[in-house]
């Protein structure tokens, strides 16, 4: 080995170990620092063979890497070996060399240079056992001033983490091309940061072998190494993925739930009974107008936000469900924003949670903002109160106008019909006929007024029965032809083959639509013609789609009105009422009553040219032998019961002489109570049949007079029927009087054909 004195200084002060051996592996020169290192003189270790310090299992290990390396005269480094102190003890040594050659090329044995890394292997084995207990892998690096941290050795799981095997990552030499691009340049400024005595931990992401993307975290420790400037990191990786997507997921959960939470205005709060600590949302905080960064919630300071007038009914709900072994409890409150004093409504619910003995460890809860909900309750009620109120009003109007109307044109009808059977001057006859028209035209002005009430409240029912179409269109077009007549219309009808005779409907609404179609075209046509037609638009099995189309020559209607002319009071133009007459409430109860039947009313017309009214009704076929029953021509009603003894209480005195006129001439024995309690005088003194009961009377009205009554027929066992007669009919009258216990309902104004009826339903006749 040269000798010079400057390398001679560097050797024998070197932390370091330099020798050389021969091609025998014999010490031929050592340095002072064996003393060191092994405990023995320099003088001692020369002539030693290299493997003499090593136990035999290691220098077997130890030569087996060696020998093929000296028989190629290869270089070695690096190479880790345990040799014996002197006093025994085991040194762990990391040894590098060259080849010696003399000048005439010959191998000569090799130089070298031995470094002591027991501190080190210490480490490593600790780190051994603690990769050997965790899914994480363990790496020891060292640095110097002119390389990156190279790895020594790594241990643990670095497949499943990194898809690379151990020798693989050793190959690599440094642990930095693992780490994700956009994360390499911070990683690595962290790492050339750290100082000896730090601890470190930091997160980043790596690719894997497969190109997958890993979160990872580092945990290591850096120290000085063995020689000058050199730096060593123990550090353990362990794989966050998992932890990081829940985290993530988390984090987008919390995001998802603070947004929903601000959207509906609720808010949620824990509460640790035991630890007495508040918990609140950030929606929580909004809601109390608080400020999340200087507000510290608790019970105490909940309670000081709620609106003075509710904190004891507040404080006694929570308070009562903690102690009565309730679950959950649910209370609405007002509350006082800290931040601008606004008096807010809010709703909150709670549920506890109990330990064994039934005491409240946890309550979990939500509070929602209701204010707005709060003031649209307000305004609706108050909306709702008003509607009702006018409801009421109308249908007071509606029943007081129904009461003063249909009063007088009871007898006025009556004894109109009473005329047309006397005998009479032509003139007379025709005076007859003005005021019975005027009369029946009063009438339906009544009958579309209560209509279009019923439509509104729901209340108008159809009512499906057997009838025969063809009659029915038939008689209706015969009541209409003295009108045209007059106007000298032609009114030709036709009925298709196709269409069935005998159906399934409501005939009543049926002819009540077609009759103002009629009544419409009459009125608005001075010439030409009025045609109705009547076809079949579809059919499937026994249903039918019968369509009746009425056609005048009149003065039509124009395209922007076609649509409102079925809205309530509306009529095609303004003076329209004022030429032709109307209140415009026709078409729109003929329209709902179309729909009522799951048909339609549609109109075709041009202006000045005429118009087209179509019904459309989906109708059932009858079988033959409901047909064979409906098809026989029933004659006019009359009374074809036994006579009667009936008690009429009626309070106008005209009313009361056409009734009492048209019950004897049926053949019926009659007696007249002008007022209730002449009623119950009568009553009380003679048995009846049938009692005609007047129900706005004076002194005693009618339903007093039947309460009475039939506190009388409790004791005496006897059951007298009783017809209610009123002027009032409107939505749920005749349902209510029946209720109360009459035993019939007849609505003034009536005609003969209805009182038979009656009469017929409750004698049984």
């Amino acid at each position: 080995m040269p000798q010079s004195l400057h390398f001679k200084e560097m050797v024998e002060s070197s932390q370091d170990w330099f020798w050389e051996f021969d091609e025998n592996a014999n010490f031929t020169y050592a340095s002072p620092r064996c003393r060191e290192l092994f405990g023995y003189e320099p003088e001692e270790i020369v002539g030693l063979n290299a493997f003499d310090l090593m136990s035999g299992e290691e220098a077997e290990r130890v030569r087996a890497h060696f020998e093929p390396l000296a028989e190629r005269y290869l270089p070695f480094n690096s190479l880790t070996n345990i040799n014996i102190h002197k006093d025994g003890h085991e040194v762990f040594i990391e040894s590098s060399g060259t080849p010696i050659f003399d000048v005439e090329g010959r191998f000569r044995g090799y130089r070298g240079i031995d470094r002591d890394i027991s501190n080190r292997m210490e480490l490593e084995q600790k780190y051994r056992r603690l990769a050997m207990l965790t899914s994480d892998y363990v790496h020891y690096c060292t640095r110097t001033e002119k390389s990156p941290y190279q790895i020594q050795w790594v241990d643990g799981a670095v497949s499943p983490i990194s898809g690379y095997t151990n020798e693989e990552l050793l190959e690599l030499g440094c642990f930095l091309p693992l780490v994700h691009p956009d994360d390499r340049e911070r990683v690595s400024n962290h790492i050339q940061s750290l100082m000896p005595g730090d601890r470190e931990m930091i997160e980043f992401r790596i690719v894997t072998k497969k190109k997958e993307l890993r979160w990872v975290s580092h945990n290591g420790q850096c120290d000085a190494g063995t020689s000058q400037g050199e730096l060593t990191l123990l550090g353990a990786v362990k794989d966050i993925t998992d932890r990081k997507r829940v985290k993530e997921t988390l984090r987008s959960s919390q995001n998802l739930l603070a947004q929903t939470q601000a959207i509906a205005q609720v808010g949620s709060w824990q509460f640790d009974v035991p630890k007495k600590k508040l918990t609140w949302s950030a929606e929580t905080y909004r809601i109390f107008g608080v400020n999340e960064k200087t507000f510290e919630p608790s019970y105490e300071s909940f309670l000081e936000r709620v609106h003075p007038n509710d904190r004891a009914k507040v404080d006694q709900a929570y308070s009562s469900s903690l102690m009565e072994g309730k679950e959950n409890y649910e209370i609405e409150h007002r509350l006082i924003r800290e931040n601008s004093g606004e008096v807010r409504h809010v709703l909150e619910k709670c549920n506890h949670e109990r330990d064994d003995s039934g005491t409240v460890v946890n309550s979990v809860g939500m509070v929602q903002d209701i204010t707005e909900r709060k003031s649209n309750e307000t305004a609706l009620l108050a909306a709702t109160r008003a509607a009702e109120a006018a409801n009421r009003s109308k249908s007071l109007f509606l029943a007081k106008v129904s009461h003063e109307i249909r009063t007088p044109l009871t007898s006025i009808i009556g004894f109109g019909e009473l005329l047309e059977d006397a005998k009479l001057t032509p003139e007379e006859k025709r005076y007859v006929e003005v005021i019975h028209s005027s009369a029946c035209n009063l009438s339906s002005l009544l009958e579309d007024i209560l209509d279009l009430s019923k439509v509104d409240a729901g209340e108008l029912a159809i009512k499906q029965k057997d009838f025969n179409l063809h009659k029915l269109i038939t008689e209706l077009v015969a009541t209409q032809k003295k009108q045209m007549a007059i106007k000298e219309l032609s009114f030709p009808l036709s009925i298709d083959k196709d269409v069935p005779e005998l159906l399934v409907g409501d005939p009543l609404r049926i002819r009540q639509v077609l009759l103002n179609l009629l009544d419409n075209a009459i009125k608005f046509t001075e010439k030409g013609e009025i045609h109705l037609a009547v076809t079949v638009a579809e059919e499937t099995g026994l249903w039918v789609m019968v369509d009746m189309a009425v056609t005048d020559t009149g003065i039509g209607i124009s395209k922007n009105m076609q649509k409102s002319i079925f809205k309530p009071f509306t009529q095609a133009h303004g003076d329209t009422s004022h030429h032709y007459g109307g209140s415009g409430l026709g078409l729109a109860i003929s329209q709902s009553l179309a729909d009522l039947m799951g048909g339609s009313l549609r109109v075709e017309s041009q202006k000045g040219v005429g118009s087209t009214f179509r019904l459309i009704v989906p109708m059932q076929r009858l079988n033959d032998n409901r047909s064979e029953k409906l098809a026989t021509e029933r004659k006019a009603l009359t009374w074809n019961g036994p006579p009667l003894k009936i008690l009429l209480a009626e309070d106008n005195p005209v009313n009361s002489v056409f009734i009492e006129t048209v019950l004897k001439n049926m053949g019926h024995t009659v007696a007249v109570a002008e007022n209730g309690r002449v009623a119950l005088d009568t009553l009380k003194e003679e048995n009846f049949d049938v009692a005609l009961m007047d129900i706005q009377m004076p002194l005693v009205g009618g339903v007093d007079v039947l309460r009475v009554l039939r506190r009388r027929e409790e004791l005496s066992g006897k059951h007298l029927n009783v017809i209610a007669l009123t002027a009032y009919s409107l939505i749920g009258d005749q349902e209510k009087y029946l209720e109360m216990g009459f035993d019939g309902f007849l609505s003034k104004p009536f005609k003969q054909k209805e009182l038979i009826e009656a009469l017929a339903r409750v004698t049984r006749a």
